[in-house]
This record gives structure tokens, C-alpha cells and sequence, in this order.
């Protein structure tokens, strides 16, 4: 087992992991702290929980035992070391991102649901810029879901509003998010494997 790709951004370092292996296989070599194994034992779903594996397995080929990973009230995660982390999953993959800087990360695989979802977390200027093209609209809407959802874990408000308090810029790969008197701009890249959109913000 190995992380499949490894990315260098110009604020941190992405880990991405395939996710290939078996629950058992996951396991394997792992020591996790009490806390993560009662969560693990309370996820339902297979998948979460070779996500959660797999973002353990990332941890520790990096050396970084899993008590010193924990969460805030919002579910934040930080490290007792005090760099930044961000983690994101979808189906196969999963995603890590280190760095000395605030950061955000998500991978979304691009399905048709999405453009059912977009009048949800779309404003009406993302709407109307939506490419007219079926295929090209789903990796569009994918790329603004992906986008809010790093911004969301960079920021420590729990009521922002997708669509009235974000905006995305996908020509120029910027957002912005402005929220009364709290207002900031941000960058982010994207990269694509198979049908998923990964997405770094800083």
C-alpha cells in the first residue's frame, strides 16, 4: 500500500490515496488512539470507513502518530504539531493536504446528481456562466461544490450559506466569501483523476 500521488502546491503537500484495499487490509499496521476506534466502530458505511483508514494509513507513512490528529467542536481537524490538515473523501479516493498555512481540500466524483443539486449551493452568476454542454456543466457545477466545500473547512463559521455567501470564479480559479462584515479572497487549483475533481484552497 503507498499513496498513489503525491502534489506539491505552493501552500502545502496533497496526499492522495487510491482506495484499492480490503477493510482488513487497511488495518494492517495501524494503531489507532481510543477515540478513532470508537469512531470507526460507529460508522455504518463501508466505504467511510475505508476512507477513514485510508487517512490513517496516509498519517503514518508520514509519521504522524494518530493521537496527534484531533478535531475541534466543528469537526476541524488539526495536528499537535502544528501545521495545517485538510481531509476530504469520495467513493475511491481520499485526500490529505499538510501545510505551514491555513488550507482546505475536496474530491468530489462528478455524477449527474449534480446538476439537480446546483440551484443549492449555485448563485445566479454561477448559474448563468454554467457551460451549456452536459458533460462540461457537470465537471463546472462539480468544480463550485468542491471549491465551497474546501473554503467551508478552511473557515471556522458553521452558518455559511453555500450560495448567498460564496462566490467562484472558475476561468480565473478564485473565490471569494463574504459574510457581513467578514470578507476574504481566495485561490485554488484542481486536478483531475478519472471522473473526480480535486480541489486545494489557500
Amino acid at each position: 500500500m503507498a499513496v498513489v500521488k503525491e502534489i506539491i502546491v505552493d501552500s502545502g503537500t496533497l496526499y492522495v490515496w487510491h482506495i484499492t484495499e480490503s477493510l482488513e487490509e487497511l488495518r494492517a499496521s495501524l494503531q489507532l488512539s481510543a477515540i478513532s476506534q470508537e469512531r470507526l466502530t460507529k460508522m455504518k458505511s463501508e466505504n467511510h470507513q475505508k476512507a477513514f483508514l485510508a487517512v490513517r494509513q496516509v498519517l503514518r507513512q508520514l509519521n504522524i502518530a494518530d493521537v496527534d490528529l484531533c478535531y475541534d467542536t466543528n469537526g476541524k481537524p488539526s495536528l499537535c504539531t502544528r501545521k495545517h490538515i485538510s481531509i476530504s473523501h469520495s467513493f475511491d479516493y481520499a485526500i490529505v493536504a499538510i501545510s505551514e498555512k491555513n488550507i482546505g481540500v475536496d474530491v468530489e466524483l462528478i455524477r449527474d446528481k449534480i446538476i439537480r443539486l446546483s440551484g443549492k449551493f449555485c448563485n445566479e452568476k454561477e448559474l448563468a456562466l454554467a457551460p451549456v454542454s452536459l458533460e462540461d456543466k457537470k465537471e463546472y457545477l462539480t468544480e463550485i461544490w468542491s471549491v465551497k466545500e474546501a473554503l467551508f473547512k478552511m473557515c471556522n463559521s458553521r452558518s455559511l450559506s453555500f450560495a448567498q455567501d460564496m462566490d467562484v470564479d472558475v476561468k480565473q480559479k478564485q473565490a471569494k466569501i463574504s459574510q457581513g462584515d467578514f470578507k476574504i479572497n481566495m485561490h485554488y487549483q484542481t486536478f483531475r483523476i478519472e471522473d473526480y475533481v480535486f480541489v486545494v484552497s489557500y
